[in-house]
């Protein structure tokens, strides 16, 4: 019976992962208006819900009420800090906070019921203990992840930083406005840095003004050399001095401190390397070296 319980608690948290990764695929409009010209007329409700898959039509309900009484529990600090992540993450897999912070409840129920499975069922304190090790992890592993993507991000933006400032400098310089040159930065270069600009452009577009903008745009990054650059742009946009000296310079800055940082990882590699010397190389070359005298040594001392 503990075995029974937990297959069917494993198949129930299962099929609401499933619902949530395919509920979250949205029809986009050409689809939809492609559906509806092969049909040849609007279906109604009733044949628009037996077309869901089964498991959204099961679960759905459920996972509604689920989700909302989770969300409704849920700290606003929480899901605002949840919102930070992904937002500095860059949010590639277009989740809200409220769907990241249900998808960490279900890796901490989902990972456990697995290893209570696998280890023999309910019934032992073995069993117990190690579910409840691998709650943590449950918990704990969607956040690492989300660091590392976040590090990684990063480090890419630094990386292409200077290359865009040079690019907006060199655009400012030969006529064209602020704006402008974002958009031939967002049309020449490619990556995270340059899907920021964009975001930039759109939100200025829809009639945000250029300050709160670039402040948006410290905020969602968080790295230092943004939000100094986004500073700077500020106070010369309030000052009225021209922009190209102030790219320019923030464009050396940034080229400095890349390569500082590339010294820093270069002098930092000797440490690095020590672990895997000790631990694997010398003992190796100890055995190629030692080796032939130590068996001599046997055979002419013990007689082997």
């Amino acid at each position: 019976m503990p075995i029974l319980a937990a297959f069917f608690a494993f198949a129930s948290v299962t099929s609401l992962v499933m619902y949530f990764l395919t509920a979250s695929k949205k029809l986009s409009v050409e689809e939809r208006v492609e559906q509806v010209t092969m049909l040849g007329r609007v279906p109604s409700e009733r044949e628009q819900a037996l077309a869901r898959p089964l498991v959204q039509r099961v679960f759905g309900p459920v996972a509604k009420k689920m989700s909302g009484a989770i969300l409704a529990a849920t700290p606003k600090s929480m899901l605002e800090a949840a919102g930070y992540k992904l937002d500095a993450v860059g949010n590639p897999w277009k989740m809200t906070p409220g769907e990241y912070v249900i998808l960490r409840i279900i890796t901490l129920i989902l990972i456990p019921v697995g290893v209570v499975i696998l280890t023999g069922g309910f019934g032992t304190g073995k069993a117990m203990l190690f579910a409840l090790l691998a709650a943590g992890f449950g918990w704990v592993i969607p956040e690492l992840m989300m660091q590392s993507r976040t590090r990684q991000r990063w480090k890419e933006i630094r990386k292409a930083l200077p290359d865009c400032l040079d690019l907006l400098t060199v655009s400012v310089e030969a006529g064209l406005g602020f704006d402008a040159a974002l958009v031939r930065v967002v049309e020449r270069r490619k990556g995270p840095l340059s899907d920021e600009f964009g975001v930039v452009l759109r939100e200025m577009r829809v009639g945000t003004p250029r300050r709160e903008a670039l402040r948006q745009l410290a905020e969602r990054v968080r790295v230092d050399d943004i939000t100094s650059l986004t500073s700077a742009i500020i106070q010369t946009d309030h000052l009225g001095v021209g922009i190209a000296n102030i790219l320019r310079i923030q464009a050396d800055r940034s080229r400095v401190k890349r390569r500082q940082l590339v010294e820093e990882s270069a002098m930092k590699a000797p440490i690095k390397m020590l672990f895997p010397l000790v631990f694997f190389i010398f003992p190796t070359l100890f055995v190629v070296l030692l080796g032939p005298a130590v068996i001599q040594i046997a055979e002419t001392l013990l007689g082997f």
